[in-house]
């Protein structure tokens, strides 16, 4: 019975490889690499020649039942294009598979860009919370981030380049002008961390759009000493919204970005309003 070693990778310097790893891919038959072309790189520069498998996010099933079948005859190692796999990377159903199939699972840590950025940004503060990617629909997104922002302290995102200015403006818009660290190309050798805020980053993206993925780490701690709307400035919005045309949904999520206060709870106050005015009516 085979091991499956899940092996983090460079996230660009290659010194960064950790010996364990060097030794696990230069000993296991078999990779399972996101992208053969990246890994073999990494496996050249190492001196290692195992055969390759590529197994990503969209690979089918049968892609897993080959990986299974390698592990019967021994090891294999599962590598992403950089970094850990499983953070934002293919990993957790695989690793759910094996463990289902009788396989131990062995972790071979080392690089990170969570973890990278997160330890040279002043303000980081636990709680954090990793969000990863965004989601594509923008209401799910804003759901997400502003759900995360009431539970953390620190907030970090990946953002993929051409998207950067769009989704630092949709999260000033939902956050506030809050502090942010930009963290680029880590250790690569154009490597750019700035903390600036969101404001600022939004201005940044627009006129020189980046041409690496971004860690995105935002201070949102602050958030817990804002005062809060009081009662009556929240039913007065909702009221005008209600009044101007918008649908319950509607009026709920505008004051929600407006005034900073969940959504959730603006919309149980449009349903009482509506309750109460069609009490009136009977």
């Amino acid at each position: 019975m085979g091991v499956l070693y899940v092996v983090a990778t460079p996230i660009g310097n290659l010194e960064d490889l950790t010996a364990r790893a060097a030794r696990v891919l230069s000993s296991v038959p078999v990779v399972a690499a996101e992208d053969t072309r990246r890994t073999r790189k990494l496996l050249n520069h190492i001196g290692a020649g195992p055969r390759l498998i590529a197994y990503h996010a969209e690979s089918p099933e049968r892609r897993e039942n080959a990986i299974v079948a390698c592990l019967r005859e021994g090891d294999v190692a599962l590598v992403s294009d950089a970094g850990t796999p499983g953070l934002a990377d293919p990993g957790p159903d695989l690793v759910a598979r094996v463990r289902r199939e009788g396989f131990s699972v062995v972790p071979i840590p080392g690089a990170s860009a969570l973890a990278t950025a997160l330890s040279v940004v002043s303000f980081a503060q636990q709680p954090v919370t990793f969000i990863g990617f965004l989601p594509e629909r923008r209401p799910r997104r804003e759901r997400l981030v502003r759900r995360a922002a009431e539970v953390a302290r620190t907030l970090v995102v990946y953002l993929p380049p051409h998207r950067a200015a769009a989704r630092v403006a949709e999260l000033l818009e939902w956050l506030g002008d809050r502090p942010a660290a930009m963290c680029r190309e880590l250790t690569k050798l154009h490597e750019d961390i700035r903390e600036i805020p969101l404001s600022e980053l939004c201005a940044v993206l627009t006129d020189d759009a980046p041409r690496g993925e971004i860690t995105l780490v935002i201070d949102v701690a602050e958030r817990e000493s804002e005062a809060e709307p009081e009662s009556s400035t929240v039913v007065t919005a909702v009221t005008a919204a209600l009044a101007s045309g918008a649908s319950p949904a509607q009026a709920a999520a505008a004051v929600a970005r407006e005034l900073r206060v969940p959504r959730r709870e603006v919309y149980a106050l449009v349903q009482e309003l509506r309750r109460g005015d069609s009490g009136e009516s009977r």
